[in-house]
């Protein structure tokens, strides 16, 4: 700031010249002049200031953007995660339940064998009691008869034996390949998610970081306001002193000036 000159006050007696009174004005008007140039520099700085306050806000505007961004996407992919989690338990529960299925029905096909096998022996045992009655001829060949149903029985049956173990051993090796499937692609998925996880966590652990530098070049820059702000009111208040001690001088001066002049005040030259 610049300081306010003191304008010349003639002596006891004396009067200003014209020449003295001219330069007495073109040093006030240089004087506020100055004045008025420091008041647009500090109005300039002052400016320059609120622009940097603003960034400072819409950065931080940003980066609360960013971060409710991140949590969304966070909290979006866990309930994926969840959703297929529940499918495949789902699928998994599917399996047993068609197991179960498949252990009832071949229960109720061995009941049926064996009614059916009861059924059989029961008429074997009457038809032998029919055949007794026969004469020996038709017991001859209701043996062989009988002889030529048994190894029909014992072919059918080793058939169907046979026929149901590797039915048995079929249905065996499909469920195996199946939960094998189902294993390989659960692991697969899962391992899949696994790295999209690790990814999102390394992305938001970045940004956390990158976070943790804007809050620190924020408060960089909010101290910097700050001391700025503590030079602007320092350079006013010493603007304020040297004004008000200037017009105590001239204060002083004009009272000592009325005292010793009988009175008479001095007049300017014609």
């Amino acid at each position: 700031m610049a300081d306010v000159p003191q304008v010349p006050v003639a002596a006891q007696g004396d009067v200003l010249t014209q020449s003295q009174m001219q330069a007495n004005l073109s040093t006030a008007k240089e004087s506020r002049k100055r004045a008025e140039l420091d008041a647009q520099l500090l109005a300039n700085r002052i400016a320059l200031l609120k622009q940097e306050e603003e960034k400072a806000w819409k950065k931080i505007e940003e980066t609360k953007k960013q971060a409710a961004a991140i949590v969304e996407l966070r909290v979006q992919n866990e309930q994926k995660f969840a959703a297929k989690e529940q499918f495949y338990k789902n699928k998994w529960e599917s399996i047993r339940a068609a197991q179960a299925q498949n252990a009832m029905t071949r229960d109720k096909a061995k009941a049926l064998r064996d009614q059916t096998r009861q059924g059989l022996m029961e008429q074997k045992h009457k038809n032998a009691t029919d055949c007794k009655m026969q004469s020996a001829q038709i017991l001859q060949h209701k043996k062989e008869r009988e002889a030529a149903e048994r190894q029909q029985n014992t072919d059918r049956s080793n058939y169907v034996k046979a026929a149901k173990d590797q039915g048995k051993q079929k249905m065996q090796e499909d469920r195996l390949m199946q939960l094998e499937k189902f294993r390989e692609d659960y692991e697969g998925r899962t391992a899949q998610e696994e790295l999209l996880r690790a990814r999102t966590d390394a992305l938001v652990a970045k940004m956390e970081k990158e976070e943790m530098e804007l809050i620190q070049r924020l408060q960089n820059t909010q101290t910097v306001q700050h001391n700025a702000y503590q030079e602007l009111q320092a350079a006013l208040g010493q603007t304020n002193r040297q004004i008000t001690n200037t017009a105590h001088k001239f204060g002083s001066s004009a009272r000592s000036g009325g005292s010793a002049g009988d009175g008479d005040q001095p007049q300017p030259a014609a």
